[in-house]
């Protein structure tokens, strides 16, 4: 009966250890990665971006750190006020990250969201 409980115990710590390596290595669950100095960043999980605002600084280029929590295909495009692409990011499956080179945008409000799944949007402020 103790060899059992034991076998059992030590089955479920290693299991445990495990969960914990995968969950650790894909980033699930953890808080989103800092901003590239003068950047930003977002994340996508589940179908959804991790935030619907973005501030971005306006007439200069920046850095746009964008991570893929899952095997979803996503990425990142920011459409002008007529709906035209101003950035279109490479669409990517996960999970992993791209650091997007984004050209400098004008002063405003902008739209963001994810090419493949359009519900997954957001605002973008250049300022």
């Amino acid at each position: 009966m103790t060899r059992s409980i034991l076998g059992r115990t030590l089955l479920l710590l290693l299991a445990s250890g495990v969960l914990l390596a995968c969950t650790t290595a894909t980033g699930a669950g953890g808080s989103p990665p800092p901003a590239p100095s003068g950047g930003a960043v977002i994340t996508a999980q589940g179908i959804a971006f991790d935030r619907q605002q973005l501030a971005v600084p306006a007439g200069r280029p920046f850095q746009l750190l964008f991570e893929n929590r899952e095997g979803a295909p996503h990425n990142v495009t920011i459409y002008d006020e007529a709906g035209q692409p101003l950035f279109v990011g490479e669409i990517f499956g996960g999970p992993g990250s791209r650091t997007y080179d984004v050209p400098a945008i004008p002063t405003g409000t902008y739209r963001f969201r994810c090419d493949v799944h359009p519900e997954m949007a957001g605002e973008v402020t250049a300022r």
